[in-house]
């Protein structure tokens, strides 16, 4: 995020806002160990630890961003390879892959 803004104020555009437009972890792909469910809780939960803190970052502190997680389900009918049909935080029967933090109040 810094270095995006810090290339937005080089050339003049530090007061437009900044989104982060896709970000997540899939659970599962092709031949890598990086792609599991406990690594895809771990960056999912801490990016929504992190944004409900409203720390910002060390170039924008106290600031807050809008932040779309991808995806919200998995894919399961989805062609191409593996990765592409998990990076959801729900299955498409609506039962939660693992818990990202994002349910309130203990609802699942």
């Amino acid at each position: 995020m810094d270095a995006v803004y810090s290339a937005m104020k080089a050339i003049g555009f530090a007061d437009v806002g900044i989104a982060v437009g896709e970000t997540g972890w899939p659970t599962n792909c092709d031949g890598y160990e990086a792609c599991s469910v406990a690594n895809a809780a771990s960056y999912n939960g801490q990016l929504v630890r992190h944004l409900e803190a409203g720390k910002g970052t060390p170039l924008m502190p106290n600031r807050r961003f809008d932040t779309y997680i991808f995806a919200l389900f998995n894919e399961n009918q989805k062609p191409g390879p593996t990765a592409e049909r998990n990076w959801g935080l729900f299955q498409p029967d609506f039962t939660p892959v693992y818990e990202s933090g994002i349910l309130r109040n203990g609802q699942v």
